[in-house]
């Protein structure tokens, strides 16, 4: 059978709870009260001595030896020469404690006179490792009150004793549990468990109760207990009007409806507030103790209640347990952190005062890589927004390309709902599995956590350093006397950027090694690549205007600066009249993509090549793109003019072709070298196919007799003459 330590007292002796037949102790003499009393107590394995039996002075015992006062015992404590070592400090319900053997030998003598020799440790049985003292049951008889106008609570005995009979129901309950079990592995159908507990209930003196010893009764006593809790230990004599039950379902959920209520009521408010309706439905009142029984029952119900859906989800449901990624880019995670960093900030108030504010503090967004907790992308603002989403997510995919060479997508991309509406699209269309977080699951998100790392590795070493937030205990925070005094120090927003990008890259650089080696395992077929084009039309930040092509390209304002771009495409070039919409990567800027407002057109465009004006300035590279331009030029104008004369010979055949066109206005437009009108038709109109034919013949025949340059000579020329090239372009 399991065994653990115990203590056993010299006969006679308890730790100040009354024994079994405790109900009689008032009557003993004074002599057995005082041998029942005993200052002595094991605490973490060590024999200590109650201090209120060695002071002279306040809160001491009555039995005491006052051979010191307690300040200068504290002293002695406090001290590293002196020999007296403090065991235990006080608190709620328990003594402090100085260690046995740290006593002058002139003090342990005189505790052995006065209180016996100290305790000695034996084996305790398996019984008595499932006991534990109930600190709610504590708590339930001590704010009992009985009486015609609940004037009386229970006596200090009266509470120790139902505490301890609790606390053995309890560990009773659970030595039943194992018991049940046991019987069914060793497939026993003698074993009669309830007499093996009332064999442990008898045996156990551990602490002083007075349980049932005989099996059946104790068998109902358990039954009663888990069935009504607490009260059912009071004896009747006890209870009166004022402290009964509940019994019908109203009365049940009314209670229940109170615990539950977002106010998070107390137990004496909710008491109050139930006893106002009992009165008027001629119920029984109750007392705070059988509302704080309830409460205890309830605990699973009314949670969400007082507490909130989230907490409940986050703290009391269910939560799956998750490894990390085998490898990186096979899941990514991003969200918006306000930092715990404070800056100072500089504005006008409504009467033109400059007021500086030192409180502030930056949003980081974070896309962060859990295969090793790599942050591959960022990006800093002064509040989260969708914009500043779009720009984390582009250094991400930049950071990577500068990494492996290329726009790689994760396989699979998780984010909060924030912005789902703008970015939701944009997030399908960089991976392949888009999985958004439950609302308000902070669990869901492993980014959750390492914000918390983040700060406490990083952050916290700062001087600026704002502490774990408004929910976490004074102790962790800083010290805010010291902060405003030291506030003038606090960096600008420019500089508390630069604090939150060295922490990055100092992350970055600790994790790298690890997270290069571990792309080797990443499945290269499930993440792919991305174009820079595509890149761009999925995530790009847009610019506020949109542009029209100019001979020197497109010009549109990114960052504050205008900048020039321009495509050696000749489509592009035909859209003349077009607004384009401008997408670009704010990492990367020698590229944009422009596209048209229907969305039809899109070209990517690359960053002007700047030639210098002075040939002294001239590099290497200039000249060449330099030719490139006039290549390009040259092809523009073989294409206008070739287009210009194939839109003239198709003109030219459909006059021929069509001698009803001699009256239109076209032809009015198309002129000989003789001034005449080309294109002479007879004035009455052939009626056949093969009249209008003969027709052209002819006049071919007679052009070309009285030896005249052609049509589409005449054409040609009268074009060079009247075309303007440079001006067309």
């Amino acid at each position: 059978m399991d065994t653990i330590d115990i203590v056993i007292y010299p006969e006679g002796h308890t730790l100040g709870f009354e024994s079994p037949a405790g109900t009689k102790r008032a009557e003993s003499s004074q002599e057995n009260k005082m041998n029942e009393i005993t200052p002595y107590e094991y605490y973490n394995d060590k024999l200590g001595v109650k201090i209120k039996f060695l002071i002279s002075d306040e809160n001491k015992d009555e039995q005491s030896l006052s051979v010191i006062k307690s300040r200068a015992l504290r002293k002695r404590m406090d001290s590293d020469t002196c020999s007296e070592k403090r065991l235990r400090r006080a608190s709620l319900n328990s003594d402090a404690l100085i260690e046995y053997k740290s006593l002058s030998q002139e003090w342990q003598d005189m505790l052995a006179l006065k209180f016996d020799n100290p305790p000695k440790k034996v084996k305790e049985s398996f019984f008595a490792k499932h006991y534990f003292t109930d600190g709610e049951a504590f708590k339930f008889y001590n704010s009992h009150r009985y009486g015609e106008r609940n004037e009386k609570k229970l006596t200090t005995e009266q509470v120790e004793l139902y505490t301890h009979n609790a606390s053995v129901l309890n560990a009773c309950i659970s030595v039943k549990s194992d018991r049940k079990g046991m019987k069914k592995a060793l497939n026993s159908k003698t074993m009669d468990i309830w007499q093996s507990l009332s064999n442990d209930v008898n045996a156990f003196t551990q602490v002083a109760h007075n349980l049932p010893t005989h099996k059946d009764s104790l068998r109902r006593k358990v039954l009663q207990y888990q069935k009504e809790g607490y009260a059912c230990l009071i004896p009747g004599t006890l209870q009166n009007a004022n402290a009964r039950k509940v019994v019908t379902d109203e009365q049940t959920a009314l209670i229940d409806e109170l615990l539950a209520k977002h106010n998070n009521f107390d137990n004496e408010i909710i008491a109050t507030m139930y006893n106002a309706v009992a009165e008027r439905m001629s119920w029984k009142a109750i007392t705070a103790g059988t509302v704080a029984n309830r409460r205890k029952e309830r605990e699973l119900v009314i949670f969400a209640g007082r507490n909130g859906v989230t907490d409940l989800r986050n703290k009391i449901l269910m939560q799956n347990k998750r490894r990390r990624p085998s490898a990186p880019l096979l899941f990514w995670t991003l969200d918006g952190w306000d930092v715990e960093l404070l800056y100072q900030k500089t504005d006008k108030n409504s009467k033109g005062h400059n007021v500086t504010t030192y409180t502030n503090r930056v949003n980081a967004v974070i896309v962060l890589d859990p295969f090793n907790y790599y942050p591959v992308g960022y990006a800093i603002g002064t509040h989260e927004t969708p914009e500043l989403i779009q720009e984390a997510t582009l250094n991400a995919f930049q950071h990577i390309k500068e990494l492996f060479g290329e726009y790689y997508r994760p396989y699979q991309l998780q984010s909060d709902r924030y912005g789902g509406k703008e970015l939701k699209a944009n997030y399908i269309g960089i991976c392949t599995h888009y999985t958004p977080a439950k609302v308000k699951n902070a669990k869901a998100k492993p980014i959750e956590p390492w914000f918390k790392r983040f700060n406490e590795k990083h952050c916290k070493l700062a001087p600026n350093w704002s502490g774990y937030g408004v929910t976490t205990g004074s102790k962790k925070q800083p010290n805010t006397e010291f902060l405003d005094k030291i506030r003038h120090t606090f960096p600008d927003y420019k500089g508390v950027c630069r604090q939150i990008e060295a922490m990055i890259n100092a992350e970055r650089k600790e994790l790298l090694k690890d997270y290069l080696e571990g792309f080797d395992k990443t499945p290269k077929e499930h993440i792919g690549y991305m174009e820079t084009e595509y890149l761009l039309d999925v995530m790009g930040m847009q610019t506020k205007r949109t542009c029209k092509l100019e001979g020197q390209g497109i010009t549109p304002v990114i960052l504050g600066e205008e900048r020039c771009y321009d495509s050696f495409d000749i489509a592009f070039r035909m859209l003349l009249h077009t607004n384009w919409q401008v997408k670009y990567n704010p990492f990367d800027l020698s590229q944009i993509l422009v596209v048209s407002s229907d969305d039809k057109n899109k070209f990517l465009l690359q960053e002007k090549y700047i030639q210098p004006m002075a040939l002294y300035d001239r590099t290497e590279g200039d000249a060449e793109e330099l030719h490139k331009i006039f290549a390009y030029n040259e092809q523009v104008e073989d294409y206008i003019i070739e287009e210009r004369a194939n839109s003239s010979r198709i003109v030219s055949n459909m006059m021929q072709d069509n001698p009803a066109l001699e009256d239109t206005l076209a032809k009015h437009l198309l002129t000989d070298s003789l001034g005449q009108h080309k294109n002479q038709k007879s004035k009455a109109r052939l009626k056949t196919a093969e009249q209008a034919k003969a027709k052209v013949i002819e006049i071919e025949a007679n052009i070309k007799e009285k030896k005249q340059t052609s049509w589409q000579e005449e054409q040609d020329e009268y074009l060079s003459d009247k075309v303007d090239l440079n001006e067309y372009l």
